[in-house]
């Protein structure tokens, strides 16, 4: 079973957890709030990628994750591809815990998508891919999208930007170190 499938059944177990389980008593626990992590409960940089709430944030996020997901893990392997999708879920926390709102608490694996973006557009720029117009249309049709996005409420501004720098360099990483 594949990376992105493993992922994909957990973020959706712990959405059934929270919802149908005894999940809505324990998810304050795991979310990602910055004076908690700064108090050192670190896990919740990593735990809080995982779960959603909201159903609509559930399927947006799941679609993107097995649509990006599977095509970023046959290009970089399952090792790497891991590497990139958790290392960007922490990368974007980490920026949300030290340059956020220590109020705020945040969820969700859209850190690690935009993780996946960045690899993802690092590969297109350095094969030169962008100077094909279908390629370069279809990449600013995401990258519009995922702007509208981050103006919306409630969306972590931080935590995405973090998964972004974090995912093109962990896949700069892999491409020119490993």
């Amino acid at each position: 079973m594949s990376i992105t499938m493993i992922v994909l059944i957990i973020c959706i177990a712990n959405f059934l957890w929270i919802h149908f389980g005894s999940g809505s008593d324990q998810i304050y626990k795991y979310t990602l709030i910055p004076m908690q992590v700064k108090r050192g409960q670190w896990y919740r940089l990593i735990t809080s990628g995982f779960l959603h709430v909201q159903p609509w944030h559930l399927i947006m996020n799941m679609y993107s994750l097995y649509s990006l997901g599977s095509y970023m893990e046959s290009m970089f392997g399952s090792l790497w591809y891991s590497i990139i999708l958790f290392g960007s879920i922490i990368g974007g926390s980490l920026v949300t815990t030290f340059f956020g709102d220590d109020g705020t608490s945040t969820i969700g694996i859209s850190g690690g998508l935009y993780g996946l973006m960045g690899a993802y557009l690092f590969l297109l720029v350095r094969s030169g891919s962008l100077s094909n117009p279908y390629v370069l249309t279809s990449v600013l049709r995401m990258c519009i999208a995922n702007l509208i996005i981050n103006f919306m409420p409630n969306i972590s501004r931080t935590g995405h930007l973090g998964g972004l720098i974090t995912g093109i360099l962990l896949a700069v990483l892999r491409i020119y170190v490993f």
